[in-house]
């Protein structure tokens, strides 16, 4: 390297696209953070389209690569490869941090055989379970071509181990981070006026893609069961969207909920509708670690949510939420009941969460943690050829 150590490194970042997604918004905040401060100078790379998230970054002065790769998974990572092999030839970078399993297949592919060898990371953020086959096998073959699997949980650090044959001391766990924010009355008394709603009615609010890894459907069969045993003074609102949207809107039809259940779609900030909320929801088949309950959390709101993937690890049972089985609509709909009927439980829990989040789980942590690796990979980068030549001069 030519350049002083005490420059920023340069950043090659990969991610399958730059749509709104957990990954994408942990990523974001990550480069706002290192980036916005001058520690890390990053390029972002998409594999896909571009996207809302692209549109943020670029505001933000970051360069961002759209490959624009169509196709299935093995498409896309062998395309992937190719183009990001000539943008590592071309010296410009320090580094790769890759987010999610195509890109990290595409970059472990990419930088092999490569010389100088440019340190990788690759951030897993959910179990991977309910991904296809393809890339499931490639990206298990890969694993262990990445300098560091960063995990954002115990339980998908776990899985990196034992299902991908992972070295244990090749595996960091750096949790997901959450901007520190105070619950804004006045936003949530804005929203609440639009919707209809006075502050006797409970508002549960669902945050994330509507696909089946995320149990929109069971959070239905759930509503339709508390719809019996609480009839009224609550209303739910699930914000996002996805692939399963349409099957949803017709599961809420004929349930009987219509006017019951909103469905806004989906929305930059959710801030404003975590504050008009009273608690969220997770019905999750499968997580990593729930952004969207860090963030709720963080504005002092309960969670009740499936006991999955590393939930746990964020939503402490009977302290900062309430958890039920997986698959399990009548203990989903019993938790959310007791909830909505004892406002001094979701207080207590929600004052509960925030202090736990302030404490373990802000961007300046996940930050910190990050740019710690780095400067750790870098390190061993600039002191392999020095220990080359003393044993040679030896």
């Amino acid at each position: 390297m030519s350049r002083t150590v005490a420059a920023p490194p340069r950043v090659l970042l990969v991610i399958n696209s730059l749509v709104y997604g957990g990954a994408e918004r942990m990523m974001q905040r990550m480069i706002s953070r290192l980036g916005g401060q001058g520690h890390v100078r990053y390029t972002v790379c998409s594999l896909e389209e571009d996207g809302p998230i692209g549109a943020l970054l670029r505001a933000d002065g970051v360069e961002v690569i759209n490959l624009g790769i169509t196709g299935g998974t093995v498409r896309q990572v062998a395309s992937g490869a190719a183009r990001l092999r000539r943008l590592l030839r071309s010296g410009r970078f320090d580094l790769v941090h890759s987010f999610l399993y195509r890109s990290h297949c595409a970059s472990r592919l990419a930088r092999s055989g490569l010389a100088p060898r440019i340190p990788l990371v690759s951030t897993e953020h959910c179990l991977g379970d309910n991904r296809g086959l393809a890339v499931r096998l490639v990206n298990r073959l890969t694993g262990r071509m990445s300098d560091r699997i960063v995990a954002v949980c115990h339980a998908v650090a776990d899985r990196a181990v034992a299902r991908d044959g992972v070295a244990p001391d090749r595996v960091a766990v750096i949790p997901n981070g959450v901007e520190p924010r105070s619950s804004d009355a006045r936003a949530r008394a804005r929203l609440r006026k639009a919707l209809g709603l006075d502050e006797s009615q409970v508002l549960i609010l669902y945050l994330g893609r509507l696909h089946h890894e995320k149990g929109p459907d069971l959070l239905i069969e759930a509503l339709a069961i508390l719809a019996r045993t609480a009839p009224g003074g609550w209303t739910a609102a699930l914000l996002g969207t996805g692939e399963e949207r349409a099957a949803v809107e017709r599961l809420v039809r004929e349930r009987g909920l219509e006017g019951r259940v909103l469905m806004p779609g989906s929305r930059r900030r959710v801030g404003p509708w975590i504050d008009a909320c009273d608690l969220l929801v997770l019905s999750s088949r499968e997580e990593g670690m729930p952004v969207a309950a860090l963030e709720a959390m963080m504005q002092s709101r309960a969670v009740v949510a499936t006991r999955v993937g590393g939930t746990p690890e964020v939503v402490v049972d009977g302290v900062t939420g309430l958890l039920a089985p997986p698959e399990d609509a009548g203990g989903l709909a019993a938790a959310l009941l007791r909830m909505i009927s004892d406002g001094a439980l979701r207080r207590r829990m929600g004052e509960a969460g925030r202090t736990r989040a302030l404490a373990d789980f802000t961007v300046e942590q996940m930050a910190d943690r990050t740019l710690a690796l780095y400067g750790q990979l870098l390190a061993r980068r600039l002191s392999a050829p020095a220990a080359a030549a003393a044993a040679g001069a030896e």
